[in-house]
């Protein structure tokens, strides 16, 4: 045989085992689309995002402040070196009439540069009266393009109050659909935004500055140098603004106690001329009585008076009383006055504390949650692919082993013809190189294009982002490309090996089966007896072909494994919104206090929420929240949640432990934190807790209890143990609210616009709207979560239908010999199928604790700092997973059994001849 004729024999070796081929194809396929698929997810997201932040051109820093920043201090911002572009804007929270929807209004200019709004309808403002809404007022059918809206502001800030609808736009600024961040306007949360032009706005200063930089130009959003270098840019520009802003600060303290200082001598004044005009009315009153007195004597004494003096006395009685009024109006209008002046008193005084606050986009929280949302998936790709790539791994060494096995004496005969090793290996080789190369591109293809695709739509319902930007990353093109060819290449060069190092004459003799051996069971009569014909068999079979056994079982359990993994991360997505708002929270509304409210304010809020129809009761909180530190850990920020009253507590929050269900109560041994806090710093019941305040120094306290908690981090004491540790009394700034019955969203946004006009709330949210946000979240990862369970699905079967297909091609000289001998083609089938039906329960036994162990290393590497899942995998998910592989069982049986149907017993019985 020539070398052409060596290399026509490869050819026609993949032409004549086109299913084989086709397996290996397909498990590499498989392998290498779903790799690289979940492997690009999270870098495509992040791309995406960032090639948006950069053609709007989103800020990098934003500059604010209580009292504004003038234009000299934009100027004195675009002095820094580093800084790229620098714009002053303006930016009001105003009611809409005749909709009652808070919106946050911006300043728009066409010469702008930074934060530009993407145009999706109509057209941005051009002229006064104006305006560009959010694309979500259409979403929420309250606005279209065309129609007249009236913007009710304090203060007059606009020039005008009537505006027409021109355009929807989105934002870099508010890339989710929903959130649009707090305020102390109306019901204390923004519905929507929108941009009108800059000269409709009636201020004297700007409201903010946003800033972007020259060396982060190039960098990309999210990176660890971008972030770190903005804060670095952040903090020169601190540096910078610092002398002016303590000269805006002084001047301001100045001028605001010199007006003091003047109002203060005005009523000074004013009670002086009081105090005068009170002692002439005293005068004329005494007066005026002496007359009255005069003319009653003169009537007793029936002495004549003139009428004329009788009206004088009436009309200077009238005057006097009018004078009175008019002074204790005067008097009303000093004491307001002085009320006043003591508030701008504060308000001058609190001036000595004004700093000016510097902003990266993280003060966004869609900004960062968008960029937990990536890592997830980015965590997750780092676990599944490579089980996914194990299993694959496992079936080509198989198949690869049983392809060499069958060419056993062909390979003796090219050895007895003189071909070299090398020459000999190359059919292997080539036949694997092909099926990885075309397995590896078809996979490359399909899965940089359809996972990112898939699990980026997945979550548009929660951001407003253009499409995703697929992109071919050449790494995991590479890694893709080796792994396959070491699934394949390797693995038939470690069973070639051993052929190759054989004579001739072995290799071209059939191998002699394996020689049957009594096995344990033969050795129990009490069980061995009761078995019949088929089962003995069965038996027999099983352990006679341990390899095949063992790498069925393996192959199977994985694939079980891997779809538990799927169905579990679903369960614990799924769980996290009903455990922690309904099983550990039990709270209804959280209302912020306003720490200037005057006594007035808060009893007039205390009434009003005492005699709301639906209230219950409610629970005064102090939060604080603080750094925990603990050396080579990450820094965590943690809420200090200090109740008022502890009698009541276990009706608002339940402290249990998660494993054993035991119930725990808040003392003043010690403090309660959440179970993640204490994974992440290694932390048990005794232990102690290094906690920060914001310019406090280091506190220690002790935990008395770990408990049940999925989301952020919370410590919680006494208020006796508060005093304890901070040295102070705690300050209470939060009440909590139960209801009698759940409140639709509407009757939410009323009742909290009833208790932020009482101006002792600044802000009040719902436990509702926070469950309902977190579950809009959890459930775009369930996308995630199908994804991955109909991959390992599709790869549970092409494990099954490969093993089988081996397991027949193995034995088809003995299907064959007892088909002659009369066995019906069920028979037959069944042969085959008991011996699959016992690995594939032992796969499904092994697989469920397989799963389980991977369900937990998925959920810790797939968890970010402030959130943990449940890690309870529903019964339900374990006889999903069951089923689905008896059904890819039971298909693949069928298949199988047409195709013993049609097996050739005369050729089979000669093969060896």
């Amino acid at each position: 045989m020539s070398k052409k004729a060596l290399r026509k024999s490869n050819i026609r070796e993949i032409l004549q085992s086109k299913a084989r081929f086709f397996s290996i194809l397909l498990i590499i396929l498989l392998g290498v689309c779903f790799y690289a698929g979940i492997k690009a997810t999270g870098p495509d997201m992040i791309h995406t995002a960032d090639t948006y932040y950069k053609d709007q051109q989103l800020m990098d820093s934003k500059v604010v402040s209580p009292i504004g920043l003038e234009n000299k201090e934009l100027e004195l911002v675009k002095e820094n070196k580093q800084v790229k572009q620098a714009e002053g804007s303006y930016t009001i929270d105003a009611t809409e009439k005749t909709e009652n929807t808070v919106i946050r209004l911006m300043s728009y200019d066409q010469k702008q540069q930074l934060n530009q709004p993407r145009l999706l309808e109509g057209k941005l403002p051009e002229k006064t009266g104006e305006i560009a809404l959010d694309n979500r007022a259409k979403e929420l059918k309250k606005y279209k393009i065309g129609d007249k809206i009236t913007i009710q502001t304090t203060e007059d800030k606009l020039t005008t109050e009537n505006y027409e609808v021109v355009g929807l736009i989105n934002s870099p600024m508010y890339i989710d659909q929903v959130s649009r961040g707090n305020t102390n306007v109306g019901k204390g949360s923004v519905d929507i935004f929108g941009i009108v032009p800059t000269t409709d706005f009636n201020l004297d200063v700007f409201t903010e500055l946003y800033v972007t930089y020259k060396n982060t130009e190039k960098l990309e959003s999210y990176s660890k140098t971008y972030e770190k270098r903005v804060k670095t840019n952040q903090k020169e520009l601190k540096k910078q603004l610092d002398s002016s802003q303590k000269e805006r600060v002084k001047t301001l303290y100045q001028d605001g106690k010199a007006q003091i200082q003047e109002g203060k001598e005005q009523l000074e004044t004013g009670r002086n001329q009081l105090t005068n005009a009170k002692q002439q009315i005293e005068t004329a009153k005494k007066e005026l009585s002496t007359q009255s007195e005069q003319v009653t004597t003169a009537e007793k004494m029936r002495q004549p008076v003139p009428q004329e003096m009788k009206e004088a006395l009436k009309t200077s009685e009238k005057s006097l009383a009018e004078q009175e009024e008019k002074l204790n109006s005067e008097e009303k209008t000093l004491q307001s006055k002085q009320t006043d002046l003591e508030k701008k008193e504060d308000e001058v005084d609190s001036l000595q504390d004004i700093k000016y606050v510097y902003q990266d986009r993280n003060v966004n929280p869609a900004y960062t949650e968008y960029k937990d949302n990536a890592d997830r998936i980015s965590s997750i790709a780092t676990v599944f692919p490579v089980f996914f790539f194990m299993i694959a791994a496992l079936i080509c060494l198989t198949t690869m082993t049983r392809m060499v096995d069958e060419k056993r004496g062909e390979i003796g005969t090219l050895k007895a013809l003189g071909y070299s090793n090398f020459e000999i290996a190359q059919k292997f080789i080539v036949y694997a190189v092909l099926a990885s190369v075309i397995g590896s591109l078809l996979g490359l293809v399909i899965g940089f294009n359809v996972f990112p695709s898939v699990i980026y739509n997945a979550y548009g319902s929660l951001y407003n982002l253009p499409p995703v930007i697929i992109t071919y990353y050449p790494s995991y093109s590479i890694q893709s490309l080796v792994v396959a060819l070491l699934c394949t290449v390797l693995s038939s060069m470690i069973v070639l090996r051993v052929d190759l190092l054989s004579t001739p004459s072995v290799l071209m003799r059939p191998k002699a089966p394996k020689p049957g051996k009594r096995i344990l069971l033969e050795k129990i009569p009490f069980i061995w007896s009761r078995f019949n014909f088929n089962q003995k068999v069965t038996a027999r079979n099983l352990f006679r072909y341990k390899q095949r056994m063992l790498m069925t079982v393996l192959g199977i359990a994985g694939c079980m494994a891997m779809i538990i993994t799927g169905f579990g991360l679903k369960d614990s997505i799924g769980d996290i919104v009903d455990i922690q708002f309904s099983k550990i929270w039990h709270y209804d509304a959280t209302v912020v206090y306003n720490p200037d409210a005057t006594e007035e304010e808060t009893n007039k809020y205390e009434k009003e929420r005492d005699a709301l129809t639906v209230y219950e009761s409610h629970l005064v909180l102090s939060q604080k929240t603080v750094e925990v530190l603990n050396d080579g850990y990450k820094k965590q920020e943690v809420v200090v949640d200090t109740p008022k009253e502890t009698k009541n507590l276990h009706d608002f929050i339940t402290f249990k432990d998660r494993a054993s269900g035991k119930l725990y109560s808040l003392d003043d041994s010690g403090v309660i934190i959440n179970e993640k806090l204490g994974k992440l710093y290694g932390l048990k019941e005794g232990d102690s807790l290094k906690i920060k305040g914001s310019g406090e120094d280091e506190k220690e306290v002790k935990i008395s209890h770990i408990v049940e908690n999925y989301a952020m981090h919370f410590i919680y004491m006494t208020p006796k143990f508060y005093e304890q540790t901070f040295g102070e009394k705690p300050k209470y700034n939060v009440d909590l609210l139960t209801f009698k019955d759940k409140l639709s969203q509407q009757e939410e946004e009323k009742l909290a616009e009833q208790l932020m006009n009482t101006k002792k709330a600044i802000n009040v949210s719902f436990t509702s709207q926070i469950g309902k946000a977190m579950d809009d979240t959890m459930g775009s990862l369930n996308i995630v979560v199908w994804v991955l369970i109909v991959s390992a699905a599709m790869l549970a079967f092409i494990v099954l239908y490969n093993l089988t297909n081996i397991n027949i091609s193995e034995r088809i000289r003995e299907l064959s010999t007892i088909k002659v001998l009369g066995f019906y083609n069920k028979e037959v089938t069944m042969y085959v199928y008991r011996e699959n039906n016992i690995l594939t329960v032992l796969g499904i036994l092994l697989g469920c604790v397989l799963g389980k162990l991977l369900h937990g290393f998925v959920l810790q590497t797939a968890e970010v700092d402030m959130m943990m899942f449940p890690p309870d995998i529903h019964g339900i998910s374990y006889l999903y997973s069951a089923l689905l592989t008896i059904l890819f069982s039971l298909i693949v049986m069928f298949f199988m059994h047409r195709r013993l149907i049609k097996v050739d017993m005369i050729e089979a019985l000669k093969s060896t001849e």
